[in-house]
């Protein structure tokens, strides 16, 4: 669910429609008011190396808060994060994590490739981040924990 607040004081909910499973699939986030507050909801599918939406959809300029919820089993020791990165980079950024290691959540301190991102979350921790959406354009997200990037990614869409 996402709440957008109108200048003026409107209050305005909207649904956010949920696509689950492999493939391909629409954008899980309708585009708010630009300029506007949005709000992103995110797990991980149970112990699999996925998460539940593929896609995100907002506008350029609206401040974006994203809550990442760590599904997986209590004791299975298998964490995750979420990291917004710069077209072109997820590989190297992926890399550079697994050197940068676990006391960094696996995110190379300072990386100007990265927009935003989470710490590491636990089995059933939920984290979140709140940053400013960048210019328009396609992102991509995924999570740094080593293994993890090939299978969990997906696109951020600034419109």
């Amino acid at each position: 669910m996402r709440t957008v607040v109108v200048t003026g004081g409107l209050f305005v909910g909207g649904a956010l429609v949920a696509a689950c499973g492999g493939g391909e699939s629409a954008p899980t986030q309708a585009p708010a008011a630009s300029g506007a507050p949005v709000t992103l909801e995110i797990g991980s599918k149970g112990d699999a190396l996925e998460y539940d939406k593929t896609s995100f959809e907002v506008p350029a300029g609206s401040k974006v808060t994203l809550n990442f919820k760590n599904n997986a089993s209590p004791g299975s020791g298998v964490y995750h994060n979420w990291v917004l990165v710069r077209p072109g980079t997820i590989d190297a950024v992926a890399a550079d994590g697994i050197a940068a290691g676990e006391a960094n959540d696996y995110l190379k301190p300072n990386d100007n490739r990265v927009i935003a991102h989470t710490k590491l979350a636990k089995e059933g921790e939920t984290v979140s981040v709140t940053f400013d959406a960048p210019a328009p354009g396609t992102y991509d997200f995924l999570c740094t924990f080593p293994g993890h990037a090939t299978l969990m990614r997906g696109k951020f869409i600034v419109k």
